[in-house]
C-alpha cells in the first residue's frame, strides 16, 4: 500500500528541512511526500526543490497565495497514495508515527480515519501543552465536533476512499480544512482517536488585537469595543455551527 503525505509550507525555511527529514524516515521507497508551498517569500520553495532533486519521493507543487485551506487543497489533490497523512511544514514527527497509525488501520479494516494525539511546543520545541487531546477534550463524536472542534490537521490520516466526500472543499467555508475533513470522516466513515503523542506541533507567531478603530484610526472605548467584539464573535459562532450542522445533515 502506498502512503502519501500532504505537506503545506509558507515561509517555513527555518524548520522545513527538519520536518522533511522526519517524514522521509517514516516512509518506504514506494511512498510520496507532496509539498505545496503557498508563495513563500523566503527560500522555503528553493529548499524543497533541492530536496526533491535528491529524493524522488518528494514532489513539489507551488501555489500562489491560496491561504491555508487552498494550500491543503492543492497538496491533497496531488496525492496518489492509498492512505493520506497531513502535515504542516514546521512539525516534527516521531520515528514510529506512520507505523503506529498504519497498525491501527490494519487492525481495524472498517476504520477510514485516524487522528493521534500530539504535544504543542514553542519554536524551540519546548513543550507548552503536553497533550492536545486533553486540552481540547478530544473524542470522535460527530456532534461534539460540530459544537467544538477536536481536530488537528497535522495529526490526521485517512484512506483515499474518503476523498470523494472531502474534495473539493466547499466554497467560502467558514472553518479550516481540518474541521471539514474531520466532520466528513466522522459522517461517512468510522474513526479512531489514537491516544499516543506522535508529533511535536510548533505554534508561534499570530497577531494581537489592537482594539476597534473609528474612522480617524483611534481606538474606541474599551467597553464598547468589548461589546461589539462579543456580538461579532457570537454571530460568527452561530453562523459557523449552522453551516457545520448543514454539512452533517446534507453533505
Amino acid at each position: 500500500m502506498k502512503i502519501s503525505v500532504a505537506m503545506v509550507t509558507y515561509n517555513s525555511s527555518r524548520y522545513v528541512r527538519e520536518q522533511v527529514d522526519t517524514i522521509l524516515e517514516n516512509l518506504g521507497p514506494q511512498d510520496e511526500l507532496i509539498a505545496s508551498d503557498d508563495g513563500s517569500s523566503d527560500n522555503t520553495l528553493a529548499l524543497l526543490n533541492e530536496d526533491a532533486k535528491k529524493d524522488p519521493r518528494i514532489k513539489v507543487f507551488p501555489i500562489a497565495h491560496a491561504g491555508v485551506n487552498g494550500n491543503y487543497l492543492n497538496a491533497i489533490s496531488h496525492c496518489t497514495g492509498d492512505f493520506i497523512f497531513l502535515s504542516d511544514g514546521d512539525n516534527v514527527w516521531t520515528k514510529d508515527k506512520v507505523a503506529k497509525v498504519m497498525t491501527v488501520f490494519g487492525q481495524n479494516p472498517k476504520i477510514g480515519f485516524v487522528m493521534h494525539d500530539c504535544s504543542v511546543t514553542d519554536p524551540d520545541l519546548n513543550v507548552v501543552v503536553p497533550s492536545l487531546f486533553a486540552e481540547r477534550h478530544s473524542r470522535p463524536k460527530l456532534f461534539k465536533n460540530v459544537m467544538r472542534t477536536s481536530f488537528c490537521g497535522s495529526c490526521m490520516a485517512f484512506k483515499k476512499d474518503l476523498l470523494r466526500y472531502i474534495l473539493p472543499f466547499p466554497k467560502k467555508m467558514p472553518v479550516y480544512y481540518d474541521e471539514w475533513i474531520g466532520l466528513m470522516a466522522l459522517k461517512h466513515s468510522k474513526a479512531i482517536f489514537l491516544d499516543e503523542k506522535l508529533l511535536l506541533w510548533r505554534r508561534y507567531g499570530g497577531s494581537a488585537s489592537g482594539g476597534f478603530l473609528n474612522s480617524d484610526g483611534q481606538t474606541v472605548k474599551k467597553k464598547k469595543a468589548r461589546f461589539k467584539g462579543s456580538l461579532k464573535r457570537f454571530h460568527e459562532r452561530v453562523h459557523t455551527r449552522a453551516v457545520k450542522f448543514w454539512w452533517v445533515l446534507f453533505r
